[in-house]
């Protein structure tokens, strides 16, 4: 059985770079044995080595060639990145130098392909080159990762928001007891949104100051639907259930 140079160049590098990241940063990193785009997966620490609860997939690219700056990969496997709930880093790993540079994959970056249907990742061996400082860059991606998952959940609360305040200036001007009903009852699926939002801030460590801004606009939304519906008198003339008596004594 013969041990192909580009096997033993692929191996290298991810050791190489789990080594790296060990020694250099003192975080877990987990090679994965199943080559489906992603070569390991790191748990970033706080400075005291307990978890932050958050993780980043790493793509190991390996070569013996010098001052090589790129790689190319299929559109295929950048789209896959980018679908991923994790951010994704690309790795080059000179093993000439035993050196090795990041590449953070974007959304809103531009990847123009070549003419044989593969895009080409760049990187600045002056400014991506692996440090201490790659903490800050790696833990910068993840908190983004985060908010943006914890945004998801805030961005539908926001918008009941809106559709609370809209129905009430609506039925101001035209009266449409049915649809305030309707938007008060709507409130249940707002509140387990936010609370999505709280729990996954609390895992993470990050985005909490916008749960509570989110909260505190939620609550007001609903105290201004109670008072305008007492004023209404629908607690009297449109409750046959009681579910807006229940309503309107949540907010005293």
């Amino acid at each position: 059985m013969k041990y192909p140079e580009k096997a033993a160049n692929g191996d290298a590098g991810e050791f190489f770079f789990a080594y790296k990241v060990a020694s250099v940063l003192k975080w877990p990193c987990r090679l994965l044995d199943i080559d489906i785009g992603i070569d390991a997966q790191v748990e970033i620490l706080n400075e005291d080595g307990t978890s932050t609860g958050s993780f980043v997939a790493f793509q190991v690219k390996a070569t013996n060639v010098e001052e090589q700056s790129c790689r190319y990969v299929s559109e295929r496997q950048l789209a896959y990145w980018r679908e991923l709930d994790l951010p994704v880093f690309v790795v080059l790993v000179d093993l000439s130098k035993e050196r090795m540079y990041l590449h953070h994959v974007r959304l809103d970056k531009a990847y123009p392909p070549t003419k044989k249907g593969a895009v080409r990742i760049d990187f600045d061996v002056a400014k991506d080159r692996f440090d201490k400082k790659s903490a800050k860059l790696i833990t910068a991606a993840a908190n983004e990762a985060a908010l943006a998952h914890i945004e998801k959940y805030l961005s539908e609360v926001r918008e009941g928001i809106q559709s609370i305040r809209g129905e009430i200036a609506r039925t101001e001007a035209y009266g449409n007891p049915s649809e305030l009903i309707e938007t008060m009852q709507e409130r249940t699926s707002l509140q387990e949104k936010l609370a999505q939002a709280q729990a996954l801030a609390g895992a993470l460590g990050i985005g909490s100051d916008r749960c509570k801004d989110a909260e505190q606009e939620l609550d007001e939304a609903l105290q201004s639907l109670r008072d305008h519906m007492v004023e209404c008198n629908m607690h009297r003339d449109w409750d046959d259930d009681g579910e807006i008596a229940r309503f309107v004594a949540e907010g005293r």
